[in-house]
């Protein structure tokens, strides 16, 4: 008999610390103690609109609501119109601020565009402390962030081959001697 109420006794006390802790861990506080304010009653369930001591942080709000697209900082600015086929943030950001990577700051100041495609008419706003240039960019200088691969021209003939060499039906060799 006395094995089976030390089994109990055992068996209450973990009962009574596992509902310790789990009362500990359904606290909002936070592990600090609640205080309330001096002339108010006992703290009971909050609505979230009641006002705040002074000193106390602010609480975050949370969920989808609180979720808001990054402002624009307010710093006064140039805008750009996409005029030509590939223009991209870095080639926008070297003709203005002469450095393309720049492009990451021009990031920050057009949250509404995916400065991984942009288009034509696109408006890029370019912070006006970061530019060294208020002139339009040119087509030329876009067009010489990319090689021109030669054209064949339909008009023409093919240019003429070199004679062959060839022993009758012996194929040429090519490649290291």
């Amino acid at each position: 008999m006395k094995t089976m109420s030390k089994k109990k006794v055992y068996l209450s006390i973990i009962g009574l610390v596992v509902m310790v802790m789990l009362a500990g861990c359904a606290s909002s506080s936070g592990g600090k103690p609640q205080q309330t304010p001096p002339g108010s009653s006992a703290p009971g369930p909050t609505t979230g609109k009641e006002p705040l001591a002074p000193g106390s942080p602010q609480p975050r709000p949370t969920g989808p609501a609180s979720i808001k697209p990054k402002p624009a900082p307010e710093t006064p600015y140039s805008v750009h119109t996409v005029k030509w086929r590939g223009e991209t943030v870095s080639i926008i950001a070297g003709w203005y601020t002469g450095d393309i990577q720049n492009w990451k700051v021009l990031k920050e100041y057009n949250p509404d565009i995916n400065s991984n495609r942009i288009f034509e008419g696109n408006k890029i706003r370019i912070p006006e402390y970061m530019m060294k240039t208020k002139a339009p960019m040119t087509k030329e200088y876009v067009d010489s962030f990319y090689t021109k691969s030669p054209r064949k021209e339909s008009g023409k003939a093919a240019p003429p081959s070199a004679p062959s060499t060839d022993k009758g039906d012996e194929p040429t060799l090519f490649g290291p001697k």
